[in-house]
């Protein structure tokens, strides 16, 4: 039995994790990817895996081994839906027995149990393959067509060659299934001397122990032919050849490594299929001209052994011209490909334009005077074309084709072709300038905030958060630039199962969507923003999840006596200018306060002492605060006087000053081990 449990949300979660038990040692292959892809690497002897990334994935049997069944449950991370099902088997003659088990878009807890099987030895059959072992495929399975025990059957291919062999069968090798490759007719097929009828254009030939099975695929053995090729002046012009009657290709090099002979059988067809690199111009067969080719291809029925000489020439591809149009090219590359590795074009210094161009036929673009250059510059090749992008700190804010036979085509692939130019392009700094902060109350990387731009092929980051757009735990300083960071998303990706997350951006809560994630704009007035996440306890109301205690707003009132005042800041970027007046602010926040010269502070009945950085800091977290600048703390016994001034300074706290004595603020502190009142 298989184990097989994942997480997901829409990206990589930092605690997703899917974990795979089996009954038998070595009975499985894991595939991550494609099914062709190969197997993961896995101890014989282990009996469990573990993974961690949310993607596609494939179960088949180990060699020896089948599967029996796949039961899967677990929960969609979109509409919380629970599965709780069996899952259907697959298989084919190339991949043989496989389930195909996806892990995206689960939440934490999906689980896939999966039965194997030991196969056991049933002995071995008599293949006698008469002639055309190269027009047909073999594989086993364990029933009919359609039946119901078929998805149990491991699919196995079998290697068979020309003559009399013997083929060995495990217990789920109940039938034996032919199919004729390409074109091909399979003759005649006989079992112990009956013989089998055609279905569906091959045969299922029920198979066991000490059973003969005769194979024809031709009436009379076929002749074989020699097909020797030449290519003039060495041009091998070919890109592959088909054999129509066996399905199969040869390629250039495989055709190198035969020597440029293929031996075939007499009456099968052969499909030269030319490389568009180059032009064809003659084709002999047996030294007579064949004129019945194209100028992507040639076919030959082979009669007899034969030489096909070709005639071909590379074709020159001739420069095409290129014009651009570029506003602020200082942050614009152009490329001969579409990778970062790609050889960079070099543009030179470009023609400043003199007067407006325009583009009536391209939205009436107009280019002004002295706001982009002209550059010409031309590529050639089979596809000449050039690819264009932003350098690091810009993007492409405009895009416009300004070919007239391609009316207003903005937007164009990054890839363009030489023919549809002249294209314009308009580049733009990236500017960070306004200030934002995130604020994260939840477990590590249980939470992500990106930003996306219809003109920029990939999402975006904020400073602070890094690639993978996780929002650390805390206060992160970051920044934004409203025309760059143009639409925001955040959501829940990790974390217990049992929470939610909720979101206030610069006062204001927001509303998720139906999927739990959140959507929302910074603008340019916005500055300085930020945006708050916390993580939340939720609750089953009615099949959905929903936040159990939603944050709420929280009050600070503040009270002075005499003179005493601080400079008050919350959330780290904002002032709070009137200490007479109470502070709101919505969930968890961090009140930070400069107290004056003489100014003690006291938070619900406790002083607070200055850190490192001067400043008398505390977490509102409760639904009233109550803060209070005095100039007495009620400490007693407390030295006023210090003889010693290179000895170091400590807050209650225990925290060594930073600063020196004479420019702390007021506040209680320790030096040589006795408490002193700085006023």
């Amino acid at each position: 039995m298989l184990l097989l449990s994942a997480l997901s949300f829409s990206t990589k979660a930092a605690d997703f994790s899917f974990t795979v038990n089996w009954d038998n040692p070595g009975a499985v292959q894991i595939i991550q990817g494609g099914v062709s892809s190969p197997s993961l690497t896995i101890d014989a002897d282990k009996t469990s895996w573990t993974g961690t990334e949310p993607d596609s994935y494939y179960v088949k049997p180990a060699p020896g081994y089948i599967i029996l069944n796949v039961h899967e449950k677990y929960i969609k991370a979109d509409t919380k839906q629970e599965i709780d099902r069996d899952k259907k088997l697959g298989g084919n003659e190339k991949y043989g027995q496989f389930c195909d088990i996806s892990t995206r878009s689960l939440l934490n807890g999906a689980v896939y149990t999966i039965t194997t099987k030991k196969l056991s030895d049933a002995g071995s059959f008599t293949l006698n393959v008469k002639n055309g072992a190269d027009k047909f495929k073999a594989w086993f399975k364990n029933d009919k067509s359609g039946g119901s025990e078929e998805v149990f059957s491991t699919f196995s291919a079998i290697g068979f060659h020309k003559g009399e062999q013997e083929i060995k069968i495990t217990d789920h090798d109940k039938y034996l299934n032919l199919s004729p490759l390409g074109s091909t007719k399979i003759f005649k097929v006989t079992l112990n001397g009956e013989s089998q009828d055609l279905i569906w254009g091959g045969y299922e030939i029920p198979v066991k122990n000490g059973d003969n099975v005769i194979v024809q695929v031709f009436e009379q053995d076929p002749t074989a032919c020699d097909v020797s090729i030449k290519f003039t002046n060495n041009e091998n012009c070919l890109q592959d050849i088909y054999n129509r009657a066996t399905g199969k290709f040869v390629k250039p090099d495989e055709l190198a490594a035969l020597n440029n002979r293929l031996s075939v059988d007499e009456g099968d067809v052969l499909q030269f299929n030319f490389n568009e690199d180059y032009t064809v111009s003659a084709i002999k067969v047996n030294g007579t001209p064949a004129e019945n080719f194209s100028a992507s291809g040639f076919s030959l029925t082979v009669t007899q052994d034969s030489q096909i000489e070709f005639t071909a020439t590379a074709k020159i591809y001739p420069d095409v011209p290129v014009t651009l149009y570029l506003k602020n090219p200082e942050g614009i590359i152009i490329r001969k490909g579409p990778f970062n590795e790609d050889e960079v074009i070099d543009l030179g210094e470009g023609e400043e334009l003199t007067s407006n161009v325009s583009f009536p036929n391209a939205g009436n673009l107009v280019i002004k005077a002295g706001e982009a250059k002209k550059y010409v510059f031309s590529v050639s090749g089979k596809r000449p074309q050039f690819f264009w992008s932003s350098k690091p700190g810009y993007w492409i804010n405009e895009a416009v084709l300004c070919n007239s036979s391609d009316n207003a085509s903005t937007w164009p692939s990054p890839g363009v072709m030489a023919d549809q130019t002249p294209l314009y392009l308009a580049a733009k700094a990236v500017n960070t300038d306004n200030t934002l902060v995130f604020f994260f109350d939840g477990a590590e990387k249980e939470a992500k905030c990106f930003a996306e731009n219809e003109a920029v092929s990939e999402r975006l980051s904020f400073p602070g958060l890094g690639s993978e757009n996780y929002i650390p735990v805390g206060y992160t300083i970051s920044s934004f630039d409203p025309d760059y960071h143009k639409s925001i998303s955040a959501g829940k990706v990790g974390g217990a199962q049992n929470k939610l997350i909720e979101i206030v951006v610069n006062g204001t809560k927001l509303k998720a969507a139906d999927d739990g994630t959140f959507g929302f704009k910074l603008t340019a007035d916005m500055d300085p923003a930020i945006v708050k996440v916390f993580s939340r306890e939720a609750i089953n109301v009615g099949g959905s999840m929903e936040v159990k205690n939603p944050v709420s707003e929280l009050t600070v009132n503040f009270e002075t006596t005499g003179s005493n005042t601080a400079d008050i800041t919350y959330d780290k970027i904002f002032r709070h200018e009137d200490p007479t007046k109470a502070l709101k602010v919505i969930g968890k926040t961090l009140v930070s306060m400069k107290p004056a010269a003489g100014t003690l502070v006291v938070v619900d009945g406790n002083p607070v002492e200055p850190n490192a950085d001067g400043l008398c800091e505390f977490w509102a977290e409760k639904r009233s605060h109550k803060v209070v600048f005095t100039d007495t703390t009620g400490v007693e016994e407390i030295e006023t006087t210090e003889t010693d001034p290179e000895s170091k300074v400590y807050n209650l706290q225990g925290i060594e000053m930073k600063l020196d004595f004479d420019r702390l603020p007021a506040g209680i502190y320790i030096r040589n081990g006795k408490k002193i009142i700085k006023k």
